[in-house]
């Protein structure tokens, strides 16, 4: 049995964010999303991601930009629904945990929870979040 280590340096949130957006892009609600809609460019992309999670929990000072701004950009092709965060934090959530233990860890869960929450708040409040009825 391997014993899990807290998320300590920039290559532990590049070894997570990497598992973690192989399961997003292979699940079929989330996936075409970045794949097809957004047609993230990966090998761009993960970097910055990567830079964002360090400054957020490492401290690293390496992100600079508006996360938030092309997420809204893209829920106006797509329509996001709560179902699609709730799916986004499991699978966060299941990498995380399956990888690391400790204060960062939890740390990073309730970060990305707090940014789901905020991100669905506003996208509510632009019309841009398409609600079950």
């Amino acid at each position: 049995m391997t014993t899990l280590n807290d998320i300590q340096t920039e290559a532990d949130v590049a070894f997570f964010l990497e598992r973690f957006y192989e399961r997003v892009r292979k699940d079929p609600d989330l996936g075409h999303i970045f794949d097809e809609v957004a047609q993230v460019d990966w090998p761009t992309h993960m970097p910055r991601i990567i830079a964002f999670w360090s400054t957020l929990l490492l401290g690293t000072n390496t992100y600079g930009g508006n996360p938030m701004r092309p997420h809204f950009a893209l829920a106006m092709e797509t329509p996001f629904t709560p179902a699609h965060f709730d799916q986004w934090l499991a699978y966060f959530q299941q990498t995380l945990t399956e990888n690391f233990v400790g204060p960062r860890a939890d740390e990073a869960l309730m970060r990305a929870q707090s940014i789901a929450a905020v991100m669905q708040s506003r996208l509510y409040q632009m019309g841009l979040l398409v609600t079950e009825e």
